[in-house]
């Protein structure tokens, strides 16, 4: 049984990652939920990923608050990367569950110090200012953690379709996770500890096609809230991945709860990742995020570079979008 925090900044993609964990019950225990920065405001993300997980019937999940901005700058309080609410526009209905006051740091250490070791791991699919900040505050009890499983940074140059090549999503040289809190990531990816990383070059390999989208619509196409809800949130990078790589909307957090369940779908291999720290540049030309790959057979960490079969890796994601929310007539008001 594979005891889990997911860590994000959760919009669409956790929803995505969220269902592929709890459609397993028999494989996974959802200890909590964490919250950081990033997609939105941190409030809005609290809010996102309670009602994400009351729409996914997990309502019983507890969320925890996290950083409000990156450990080397004040807290941030920008508009959603994916919409104004960082859900694609989505907007699901409000969960009944009372609000959780323990930080996510405490409740991450907590929960590393008191199960047995080496059986918890951790998903960071936003900025890694959480993990970073517990790990500075206790270094020995994060070494007890099982494995943390990174969306994030991007390890060799893509064809772009704005300019010749990119190294990342918001500027030309970094992803956005590592770009938000570059010295978190940089904290996080030396810590020694172990990670495997699903950089950008490694997501951009499973897409929402036109023909996958159809399948969704198929299948809730007598849920029509639900059906029209689940396209919002997979296709909210639609607008950034086609002006930017001319691609169908990028399926990136979802992966890390992919290679939970089916390691034998990445090709990975071993070294070390620097990440660039903070610079003064405010343009596209920022190095601030970008991360370098430098292999390594005797490093803790390991970085996903293909995937072997996208279309089997979306049908888990089907089967488990299905499991969590049946594709039957729909009941009742809203999306609860």
């Amino acid at each position: 049984m594979e005891k889990i925090i997911i860590d994000g900044d959760w919009g669409g993609d956790e929803m995505q990652l969220a269902a592929v964990l709890l459609a397993h019950p028999e494989k996974v225990q959802v200890l909590g939920a964490t919250c950081v920065f990033g997609n939105t405001h941190h409030d809005q993300v609290q809010e996102n990923a309670r009602n994400i997980l009351h729409f996914l019937k997990a309502a019983h999940v507890p969320v925890y608050p996290g950083a409000k901005g990156p450990s080397d700058s004040p807290p941030l309080d920008g508009d959603g990367a994916h919409g104004s609410e960082g859900m694609g526009e989505v907007s699901l209905a409000r969960s009944p569950a009372p609000y959780e006051t323990t930080a996510a740091v405490d409740f991450m250490l907590h929960a590393l110090r008191t199960q047995p070791e080496g059986t918890v791991s951790i998903t960071a699919s936003g900025p890694l200012t959480n993990l970073a900040e517990a790990f500075r505050r206790e270094p020995q009890t994060m070494q007890r953690v099982k494995q943390i499983i990174i969306m994030g940074g991007c390890t060799e140059e893509m064809p772009a379709h704005d300019v010749p090549s990119r190294r990342g999503n918001i500027t030309h040289h970094a992803e956005f996770n590592f770009q938000q809190a570059a010295a978190d990531a940089q904290t996080v990816m030396q810590s020694g500890l172990p990670i495997t990383l699903l950089p950008m070059n490694c997501t951009h390999q499973l897409t929402c096609t036109p023909e996958r989208q159809a399948r969704v619509a198929q299948a809730y196409q007598t849920r029509p809230a639900v059906k029209q809800a689940l396209l919002g949130m997979m296709t909210a990078p639609a607008a950034i991945d086609r002006e930017k790589f001319n691609s169908a909307p990028v399926m990136h957090d979802v992966h890390c709860a992919l290679y939970l369940l089916h390691p034998e779908q990445y090709e990975t291999v071993r070294g070390s990742v620097q990440v660039h720290a903070k610079d003064n540049l405010h343009t596209a030309e920022s190095r601030t995020g970008r991360s370098d790959f430098s292999p390594h057979p005797q490093s803790a960490t390991q970085v996903a570079t293909a995937i072997k079969d996208p279309d089997a890796l979306f049908d888990v994601l089907m089967h488990s979008l299905s499991t969590c929310l049946p594709p039957q007539h729909e009941t009742g008001r809203g999306l609860a």
